[in-house]
């Protein structure tokens, strides 16, 4: 598939400001004055951002929720995100059964809402994902595709709301609106884990979270 222009400059400048980091000798965040006062940036590269209406988060590169370092919208409504992409996750394990005060608990971490992701694996192409206001899953596999009619109903009881159901390119996105609850969303959680997905109380879910690593 072919990268639009927007997307290979934004991914241009992305290694320029890799490239400045790691010339530091401490890894660290830089803000976009340090970046234009520098040379790193151009003046080119600033009207692009600026135009793009290109949104610019510093991070440094090991943090693990720095994905978000530019985000850029798009013409068809959707969004860009890229940043470094950081060191990989460290997978967690716990019983279904021991999980909600997991998720509960989680949910409070006193971090900015945009860093709190909690993610869980079904496989290496299927899972599901929690964070403030919001429950997601991305399911690939045709097997895990059936339990969408499951998954469906079960959040219906929880009064989740709908916010993106299709099919994008190879996997299905299923995204849900929960409330602020972090007790409601964690109760949500697993009963979707449990009669949306069949998992029994002693499945052991696999989650991970930047946020988790980084505490």
């Amino acid at each position: 598939m072919k990268i639009p222009p927007e997307q290979q400059q934004l991914n241009e400048i992305l290694t320029k400001v890799l490239v400045y980091q790691h010339s530091l000798r401490k890894d660290r965040a830089v803000e976009l004055d340090e970046l234009l006062r520098e040379g790193v940036l151009s003046p080119a590269d600033a009207e692009f951002l600026s135009s793009n209406s290109v949104t610019y988060k510093p991070h440094r590169r090991s943090d693990f929720h720095a994905l978000d370092m530019f985000h850029m919208p798009t013409d068809g409504g959707g969004c860009v995100f890229i940043g470094p992409s950081g060191p990989p996750l460290t997978k967690r394990h716990a019983t279904l059964s021991d999980f909600q005060p997991v998720v509960e608990s989680f949910l409070r971490l006193p971090r900015p809402e945009d860093e709190l992701l909690l993610h869980i694996e079904f496989t290496e192409e299927d899972g599901m994902a929690v964070a403030p206001g919001r429950i997601l899953f991305t399911l690939c596999s045709a097997d895990w595709r059936q339990q969408l009619p499951a998954i469906r109903k079960v959040a219906g009881e929880f009064g989740l709301r709908p916010f993106h159901d299709a099919e994008v390119q190879c996997h299905w996105s299923l995204t849900f609106n929960a409330t602020q609850d972090a007790a409601h969303t964690a109760a949500a959680v697993v009963a979707l884990l449990n009669r949306g997905c069949a998992f029994s109380d002693k499945s052991m879910i696999t989650y991970s979270a930047g946020a988790l690593d980084e505490a």
